[in-house]
């Protein structure tokens, strides 16, 4: 069976909205590309508010990373401390607002306040008839708060939006023999949550991914540095940009990465904590069945479709170690120990001999270490479409995440699209791999399209 359309639907991810809100070097091409984010996604909601297809309304379905609360870096104003009766916190005074319930609502003001016309433009759409579905990314898990969604619905029906037209979808959205989308961030370990449906640790706040800590806690410290080359940068990359920025500016970096790695082992011993996390699996178990009840699916489908996820870095001591390269860190150090101890007791050819072999195997050593430490988080979203195919029937699976748009066509008949990103940087692939988006149309044989908006209007990206 196919599913009927009541709504045309329109798919888009990765908006970022509020990253420049951190530390940054504002390089002329970085703010050309800010600016041409918000042009573009200003006009492409201003075009598809007056131009329906069939007449039909259009569902807007965000999915995941609307707003980039993870890298909004504000510093609390004298007195403020955590925007509660709290004392001032000291990790909020050197590393910014955290990411508890009220921050992250202060954090959705300024990024508001930032794009204001973009906002305007989507109450806008909303109040013409449209409907607008939030689904939650990693970098805006915060909408798992109800003051946060709260407040974007208010800020929408000061623009003419109602409220009951808007609608927050803490993991995947999904319409029977249509379409499922998910951003796709609970396949990638270094961005993924253990209990999505919870994503709040014992102590408060968000229970940090790495890619969250590894944010809060080196990349905002480091004005200069690119947050999205995480993905592209191996051990040797990092080594170069470290000691590009000279003895002085390397020992820093050093002295940051301490630190991060202490902040990441206290995140790892909290989240590995037998109590708490027994009582934060309750609580996500039972949202299981919530969720399960609201799109009338079998709670052991929904289970199911829960069990594909990949295990967060930050609850493996040994993953941890891997995507920090301690584990290269440590093959070094166990390198230089073994050459010292074969050049102190051996002589001649034989101690030539030994540090050969011992160089060679910690060459192969390292390589097999790279091979494990996989990144690429577009290969990692290819491998899970099937596997939702036979848990759920749909005929569409629609992913965001990875900022590379594609289309796969699947081998039972479903196809699987990656809506790509909004951003135009060099990191993502260029100006021709940005404000990319999905469209599905139709009414008795909805069709999918995977376009990109350029020039005023949606051209299908081939």
């Amino acid at each position: 069976m196919i599913g009927r359309l009541d709504k045309n639907i329109l798919v888009i991810s990765d908006l970022h909205l509020g990253e420049d809100l951190r530390p940054t070097t504002a390089t002329v091409s970085y703010l050309r590309r800010l600016v041409a984010l918000e042009r573009e996604l200003i006009a492409f909601l201003t075009h598809y508010t007056e131009h329906r297809i069939g007449g039909r309304a259009w569902r807007l379905v965000i999915n995941g990373d609307m707003v980039d609360f993870m890298s909004v870096h504000i510093l609390p104003a004298p007195g403020q401390g955590n925007l509660a009766a709290a004392p001032s916190d000291d990790d909020e005074q050197r590393f910014g607002l955290g990411h508890g319930e009220p921050q992250s609502r202060h954090k959705l003001d300024r990024v508001v306040e930032r794009h204001q016309e973009v906002f305007r433009q989507l109450g806008r759409f909303v109040a013409a008839g449209n409907e607008l579905v939030v689904v939650m990314g990693n970098h805006d898990v915060e909408f798992h708060y109800q003051a946060v969604q709260r407040r974007l619905v208010e800020v929408l029906e000061g623009h003419g939006a109602p409220a009951e037209s808007i609608r927050f979808c803490p993991w995947f959205y999904y319409e029977e023999n249509l379409v499922y989308v998910e951003h796709g961030h609970q396949y990638d370990e270094h961005c993924s949550f253990d209990y999505q449906l919870h994503p709040v640790a014992s102590t408060g706040g968000v229970a940090l991914s790495l890619a969250h800590a590894g944010v809060r806690y080196f990349a905002n410290l480091v004005p200069q540095m690119d947050p999205h080359c995480a993905e592209a940068w191996n051990f040797i990359d990092y080594a170069r940009w470290a000691a590009a920025q000279g003895a002085r500016g390397a020992a820093r970096l050093l002295l940051f990465y301490a630190g991060m790695i202490r902040k990441l082992i206290e995140i790892w011993a909290q989240l590995t904590d037998r109590q708490s996390d027994a009582l934060r699996a309750e609580l996500h178990r039972a949202r299981l069945h919530t969720l399960a009840d609201s799109y009338r699916m079998a709670v052991d489908k929904v289970v199911a479709l829960d069990g594909l996820r990949r295990l967060p870095v930050l609850k493996s001591f040994h993953k941890l170690l891997v995507a920090l390269f301690l584990d290269r860190f440590l093959l070094g150090i166990a390198t230089v120990m073994m050459l010292a101890v074969v050049v102190a007791t051996m002589r001649g050819w034989p101690r030539i001999g030994a540090a050969a072999g011992i160089v060679a195997a910690a060459a192969a050593a390292n390589q097999l270490l790279a091979r494990l430490r996989l990144l690429d988080s577009a290969a990692l979203l290819r491998r899970v479409p099937e596997a939702i195919l036979r848990i759920v029937r749909t005929r569409f699976i629609v992913f965001g995440h990875s900022h590379h748009p594609e289309e796969i066509k699947l081998a039972d008949g479903g196809v699987y699209f990656n809506t790509g990103t909004w951003l135009s940087s060099e990191g993502d692939g260029g100006p021709e791999q940005a404000f990319t988006h999905l469209i599905i149309s139709g009414e008795d044989e909805p069709r999918a399209e995977l376009c990109r908006w350029q020039g005023g209007s949606s051209t299908r990206l081939v």
